[in-house]
């Protein structure tokens, strides 16, 4: 009789578990698409700012360039946050 009870509670600790990790996952995914929105944001911006600048001029001045400097070093760690999917590779290359 003992394993009956057992058994319910196991499956019922499954289940919590599995909707748990499931809230979990769901909300890791929306951080993760939050900060490629921020990425895009700043890789769009950055080639703004670079079109602007095209002689080179603001980026050499000391403070305008800090601002140059700050953004390149955040695209970068954004960069290294997650791995392009192969999906994604290929589909840049088509592109160019």
């Amino acid at each position: 009789m003992w394993y009956i009870y057992l058994t319910i509670l196991f499956f019922v600790i499954n289940v919590l578990l599995g909707i748990i990790l499931f809230y979990a996952l769901r909300r890791i995914d929306n951080y993760e698409q939050f900060i490629i929105q921020v990425s895009q944001i700043i890789e769009y911006t950055n080639t703004k700012i670079k079109e602007i600048d095209h002689a080179g001029h603001f980026e050499s001045d000391d403070e305008v360039g800090f601002f140059f400097e700050q953004l390149k070093n955040i695209q970068v760690m954004l960069n290294g946050i997650f791995e392009i999917d192969n999906e994604e590779d290929n589909a840049e290359k088509k592109e160019k």
